[in-house]
């Protein structure tokens, strides 16, 4: 799996790059990320690399979250809310929504980059990219392939 994204938020542009990372004798896949962000001139004013097990990331990215938004706390900040807000964030997914879900990626999404449906279902469905992202195979749904299902099914 190789995933990119890059998004505008304030005066600053912050970009992720992850790709997957072979399970090794007795340890478990993970994926590795490559995390920048610079300001309007282009200069690097944050970067990072992490690796984390495939096992992790939903309990890790949550930790993060907390972590972040609390730091950003102590220090006077507010966070931002994400362009285009995500109306829905935090909320548990409804049975409909989860359908609306399944449906939108299995029709009409095959043959477009995985990417650009996420961030198409994130506004259409009130969420993040990386929530709908994670929300896909709790669906039935691949969501490394647009208009594909996973083998098992939900």
């Amino acid at each position: 799996m190789d995933f990119h994204d890059e998004q505008r938020v304030g005066a600053h542009t912050y970009g992720i790059t992850a790709g997957t990372v072979a399970a090794e004798s007795g340890r478990a896949p993970a994926v590795r990320m490559r995390f920048t962000g610079s300001d309007a001139d282009g200069v690097v004013v944050s970067e990072g690399d992490l690796t984390i097990t495939v096992d992790e990331l939903a309990d890790a990215g949550a930790f993060l979250g907390r972590t972040l938004a609390g730091l950003a706390a102590f220090h006077g900040r507010r966070p931002r809310k994400p362009q285009g807000a995500a109306m829905h964030a935090g909320r548990p997914w409804s049975s409909e929504h989860g359908a609306r879900l399944r449906s939108r990626w299995l029709d009409g999404a095959a043959g477009t980059p995985a990417s650009t449906v996420l961030a198409e279902l994130a506004a259409e469905l009130g969420r993040t990219s990386s929530t709908v992202r994670a929300q896909l195979p709790r669906v039935g749904c691949d969501p490394d392939v647009p208009g594909r299902e996973l083998p098992n099914g939900p």
